[in-house]
């Protein structure tokens, strides 16, 4: 009976032996089946042709699938010079991990991690696959070698080499992991004996000679996406790598490339063949002059299909691999003009070929992009999109390439009258039409003549249905990044694409959709949830926070899911405590020092939305925020800063110990944020939230003394003239303790400048005016004579719905009525008494005293029109106080009472 050996031989025994073993993780079927049940499989029957033609095999190991490849070859058993390259070394059955890493310490070979790919034999042909991991070598010149013993009937594996390196980790065998690679051993090499690790020593049977990798189709194209922003607009983005240090291409390949160079088309054609499925050696052998004779051979009748074949081939390598050059070195050699000429050619695939390769040539170069759109391209590719299914699927991917990032030739396109034609295609049966079509879509609708064109044709309900589970997760993708960009800043369209229903399913997709509609379906939230309370109630509804929250565990799509999270927590507290609860206060500080700006913008905006809750702003300092919120506020990002600034200034709101924390940890704000106020270049946004910031340090008896040193006086006077009612606030904060700084801030013209907020000011501004007044002009009898303009607008004031404002003009009246009784007399025409008397019942223990000492200051020349107003109820408030615990309000109360004479009694 077959026993299973670990990496050196030895019986491998569950809980002891130590290595690589292959678990249900090592699986990714097609059909869902477990390591246990895979059934009979082997090498795919249809190859090479179900590369190009299978779904479920795109979908496994595509350029986008679940074990995503980014190179593919068939292998045969190795050869006797290749296993002279490793004599004496002994290879196990289901080991491949630790065997090619005995080949690589043994002869210097590389090795290569992927998957081995199989079909599901007992299913129809080509219709379920499954990938096991599985790792391999290379020679220098780039050729596969697989030294892992296989069974006779698998003379060849596909094997796919994995884009993100299908990393395994040596652990301790378990019994259900020793259970199912026994299960594998006995059903691959039945009757099998054990190996004899004598026999290591032998030198080995010779094998068969390793053949050809069988030829592999096109890459899948993939064009660079914009990424969502917390702003309204999603910003391009299209990344190019640097291109990495290559190995040439092998001599008989570059010895083929000559050949055609002299027109050789029997070397084309095997060249062409012998290049499917070898994308680096593509890169190398595109670079090697062939750019101009394709070129030539694509204006000439009977090579012109053979030479699409190999171009397109090496575009799409190109593709694969950024910063390789490949689009420029085409385009360099004339390829643009008679692939121009292809896209009204009378036969359907070279159109469908010089298409594609023109999309390839633009992608991910802003250089491409130009020189394309220089040559005229947009006509004719829009004409393909009336063509049949196959050229119009890639004029749209043309499109799509053209159009990333580039708002020029998004307004090229739409004139040219891209976008009804894009919106038909997104009716196709073909998903890759329908994915290039939205793709398209996402990026034309970035020109303002596009998103006009797009409620004319009425994309917007086929988008929203793309995004259902029946559609193709890439297509699903697209259509989710095309209904983010036409959500940004515009009304109209976020309410048809809410109408349509999509909060439901684009809540869905940032659950469970690939990692980039994730990101995309995050950031169409966070655009139609921006200052919409209904939609955010919507989308809280149906899982959204749970779903937003588990992306930040992701590697992409922070700035989005931050970004709609901020949205949520927007002034709804029962909304912040559910954010709180999903636990991403300590991970939304951590993004505060992401290097990725986008990323700091959302976190410090889903911090400042979040910190109006006493209890969760607690836990927000406690996690470390005031240090790199202090840190952005000198970030070279205007919204970085005012984000920062908002953020603190919420976090001390109505929070002394918050106050004190960040004054002991980063007392270098106070400068950071008098620097922002002093910035006239900066938005009001931006100096608004910095003068809130400083108000709130004001307010404790520590920072207040730093900020009025640090100089903030002269640009919070400068902003107080603009009628920014924050810096109000901050005079009102900085003028409660010192005689010599009202002083001094009276000497600026504070008083005319409050008296002019609170006349012509907002809501706000009007009561952190009333506010500053009430400060100012406390023990000051000259500033209570020079305010004395401001009774009626304090009178009227008292009417206020904001009981805070109502009490703060209280207060500022209970100072400038004691200048004397034409104010007082003034006060009364204006109603004051009955104002007082109707907010007697109301007040906050604050609010109290400044009712209370308003009345007395009225009395002073006034007493019958305020004892009139007292009747029994407010009689019965104000002997709530003399019997109060608060003894400046018994006092206060019991003044009132003898300012009123004799007569008056409670």
């Amino acid at each position: 009976m077959s026993k299973l050996l670990d990496g050196t031989g030895e019986e491998a025994v569950a809980g002891k032996s130590q290595g690589y073993w292959l678990g249900d993780d090592d699986f990714v079927s097609t059909i869902g089946l477990d390591a246990e049940s895979l059934g009979k499989v082997g090498f795919p029957r249809d190859w090479p042709n179900v590369y190009g033609s299978s779904k479920a095999l795109k979908q496994l190991v595509g350029k986008k699938g679940r074990c995503a490849g980014k190179k593919v070859g068939v292998v045969a058993g190795p050869d006797a010079e290749q296993l002279a390259m490793v004599k004496g070394v002994q290879f196990y059955p289901l080991q491949s991990f630790s065997n090619a890493e005995r080949a690589a310490k043994a002869s210097g070979l590389e090795i290569v991690r992927g998957w081995v790919v199989f079909e599901h034999l007992d299913k129809e042909v080509s219709e379920a696959f499954v990938a096991e991991r599985f790792w391999w070598n290379s020679l220098a010149d780039g050729t596969w070698i697989d030294f892992t013993p296989r069974p006779k009937a698998w003379p060849e594996l596909l094997l796919a080499e994995a884009v993100d390196g299908a990393p395994k980790a040596a652990t301790t065998l378990t019994q259900p992991q020793l259970t199912a690679m026994t299960s594998l051993l006995r059903s691959r090499f039945p009757g099998a004996a054990v190996p004899d690790k004598a026999a290591a020593e032998k030198p080995p049977a010779p094998a068969q000679e390793t053949k050809p990798a069988a030829a592999a189709p096109a890459a899948a194209k993939v064009a660079a996406k914009p990424a969502a922003t917390p702003t309204p607009a999603a910003a391009s983005q299209a990344a190019k790598a640097a291109a990495n240090p290559r190995t040439p291409a092998p001599a008989s390949l570059r010895e083929l490339a000559r050949k055609v160079q002299s027109d050789d088309m029997e070397a084309l054609k095997e060249l062409e063949e012998k290049l499917r499925g070898d994308e680096e050696n593509c890169v190398q052998i595109a670079l090697e002059g062939l750019a101009n004779p394709l070129s030539k051979m694509l204006g000439e009748t009977k090579k012109q299909e053979a030479a699409l074949k190999l171009m397109l081939l090496l575009t799409d390598a190109g593709v694969s691999q950024p910063g390789t050059g490949v689009g420029t070195e085409m385009i360099a050699g004339g390829a643009v003009a008679p692939l121009m000429k292809l896209l009204s050619a009378s036969d359907a695939s070279l159109q469908e070929m010089a298409a594609a390769i023109l999309g390839n040539l633009c992608h991910e170069s802003p250089e491409n992009q130009d020189k394309l759109a220089q040559a005229g391209v947009f006509k004719p590719l829009v004409a393909a999109l009336s063509a049949g299914a196959g050229p119009a699927q890639e004029a749209a991917y043309a499109i799509w390439n053209l159009t990333v990032g580039h708002e020029e030739n998004s307004e090229a396109v739409a004139r040219a009258g891209a976008v009804p034609k894009l919106t038909d295609l997104l009716k196709s049966a073909s998903d890759i039409a329908q994915e290039n079509a939205a793709g398209a879509l996402m990026h034309v609708t970035m020109s303002a003549e596009a998103r006009s064109e797009i409620g004319k044709c009425n994309a917007i309900p086929k988008l929203c249905e793309l995004l259902q589970p029946s559609y193709e997760p890439e297509v699903s993708t697209q259509a989710a990044g095309a209904l983010l960009n036409l959500a940004s800043d515009c009304a109209e369209y976020s309410q048809v694409i809410v109408s349509s229903g999509a909060i439901g399913p684009l809540v869905n997709l940032v659950k469970d959709g690939p990692d980039l509609a994730r990101e995309y379906s995050a950031g169409a939230l966070m655009n139609l949830m921006r200052g919409d309370p209904e939609v955010a109630g919507t989308a809280a509804k149906l899982g959204a926070i749970p779903a937003l929250a588990s992306l930040l565990s992701k590697s992409t799509g922070h700035s989005e899911a931050l970004g709609a999270l901020a949205n949520l927590a927007s002034g709804v507290s029962e909304r912040q405590i559910q954010i709180y609860k999903a636990q991403v206060t300590r991970k939304s500080v951590t993004l505060l020092s992401d290097p990725d700006l986008e990323v700091r913008r959302s976190a410090a905006a889903l911090i400042m939305n979040l910190a109006p809750h006493g209890k969760i702003k607690e836990r927000i300092v406690e996690a470390g925020a005031l240090k790199p919120l202090a840190k952005a506020l000198k970030d070279q990002d205007e919204t970085l800063k005012e984000r920062a600034a908002g953020a603190l200034a919420n976090l001390f709101n109505d929070h002394s110990a918050n106050v004190h924390t960040g004054f002991q940890q980063a007392p270098e704000m106070i400068k950071s944020l008098i620097a922002l106020i002093d910035d006239s270049k900066l938005s009001e946004d931006c100096r608004r939230q910095a003068a809130h910031a400083l108000a709130m340090l004001a307010a404790e008896d520590g920072p207040c003394d730093a900020v009025w040193q640090a100089g903030a006086g002269p640009p919070l006077l400068a902003l107080l003239k603009e009628m920014i009612g924050e810096a109000a606030l901050g005079i009102m904060n900085l003028s409660w303790r010192w005689p010599e700084v009202k002083a001094e801030l009276a000497k600026g013209g504070t008083l005319d400048y409050l008296m002019d907020m609170l006349r012509l000011g907002d809501a706000m501004a009007k009561e952190y005016a009333a506010g500053a007044l009430m400060n100012m002009t406390a023990g000051s009898p000259d500033s209570a004579e020079k305010a004395s303009g401001a009774v009626v607008h304090l009178c009227e004031l008292l009417k206020a719905e904001g009981i805070q404002a109502a009490e703060w003009s209280a207060g500022a009246l209970a100072n400038i009525l004691r200048s004397g009784s034409a104010a007082q007399k003034t006060a009364v025409d204006q109603g004051a008494p009955e104002s007082l008397a109707l907010l007697l019942p109301k007040a906050t223990q604050n609010g109290m005293t400044l009712v209370v000492l308003a009345f007395t200051s009225l009395a002073e020349t006034q007493s019958s029109a305020v004892a009139k107003v007292l009747g029994a109820t407010e009689k019965a408030k104000l002997r709530d106080f003399r019997d109060s615990s608060n003894q400046e309000l018994q006092d206060y109360t019991k003044a009132l009472v003898d300012k009123l004479g004799p007569g008056f009694s409670l």
